[in-house]
């Protein structure tokens, strides 16, 4: 009994030191050089900013969270002191490259160059000051996108000599993830374009839908590579996200087209004319419904 209460105390204090470091970190670095530019603490309790607390806890909190705790898994000494040195080391570099995206995804924006009514448009600003839905749920979308990405990365691995494996899953897992943005961006495109929606029509229904399709695809890729991770071949992997991709595409587009006949609503005019929040709610129902089943099946 004292054996199973001295591993339950190791254990929480073990994970309360990473967390605790991975928030404090996460925190300061956030909100002294990610959203430098702006107030977060004002946009949060004094301007009760939704956009702002939907960045916060889908694009901080939540990614800085599950990386701290991605860093904990598995053990890399019998030396509990060892172990957690590692294990913070772990957290502090997710932290760090989290950053260096979220910053670059910012730098994005701004290189396009575009103005609404407000000026042109800046990330922070837009989320912080304008309160734009929208545009905070590009920011989470990307950071589910970096979060796959930078738990890929294992230090152990690549100190192992499994560099070159590392790199072909990050860049598999990118390639494929562009690849659907883009049929997405392509598709809307015939009436609309995402960054206009987002950034400059402030449409909250368009930033619930990409977020939907983000995380579902996400499902999808990171489902197979983690399906082949024990003996992963590049065609393999790459036919069986291809084909998967493809199957998700042709359901999603078959079912929508049947709804569609079915109530005789347009739902891409909900979602991207009237901006209809729960039309997109049920389209990412339907994404993620799709990709859980195909990845179920997969496995």
């Amino acid at each position: 009994m004292l054996q199973y209460l001295s591993f339950f105390l190791k254990d929480i204090s073990f994970s309360f030191v990473i967390l605790t470091v991975g928030f404090m970190l996460g925190w300061l670095i956030y909100n002294h050089i990610v959203l430098r530019d702006v107030n977060l603490k004002n946009a949060l309790f004094a301007r009760d900013n939704l956009a702002a607390w939907i960045e916060f806890i889908g694009a901080f909190v939540f990614p800085v969270l599950y990386l701290a705790g991605h860093g904990i898994k598995g053990s890399a000494s019998d030396n509990i002191f060892i172990d957690l040195a590692v294990c913070l080391g772990y957290t502090i570099f997710y932290i760090a490259i989290l950053t260096i995206l979220r910053l670059c995804s910012g730098f994005m924006i701004r290189l396009i160059d575009a103005s609404d009514k407000h000026g042109k448009i800046s990330l922070n600003k837009e989320i912080c000051q304008q309160k734009n839905i929208g545009a905070a749920l590009f920011s989470v979308s990307l950071s589910v996108i970096f979060v796959n990405v930078i738990k890929l990365i294992d230090f152990i691995d690549i100190i192992n000599g499994l560099s070159l494996e590392i790199l072909l899953e990050v860049m598999v897992f990118l390639v494929f993830m562009l690849i659907a943005l883009t049929c997405y961006s392509f598709v809307l495109r015939r009436r609309t374009t995402l960054f206009k929606e987002l950034f400059i029509d402030n449409n909250a229904a368009a930033g619930i839908g990409l977020l939907g399709f983000v995380f579902a695809v996400q499902t999808i890729i990171a489902g197979v590579m983690t399906f082949y991770s024990m003996d992963f071949e590049l065609l393999t992997v790459s036919v069986v996200i291809a084909v998967s991709l493809a199957i998700f595409g042709i359901l999603s587009a078959l079912f929508k087209l049947i709804f569609t006949g079915i109530v005789k609503v347009d739902i891409w005019n909900e979602i991207y004319e009237q901006d209809n929040i729960g039309a997109a709610i049920g389209q990412v129902a339907l994404y993620v419904g799709i990709a859980a089943i195909i990845v179920n099946f997969i496995m």
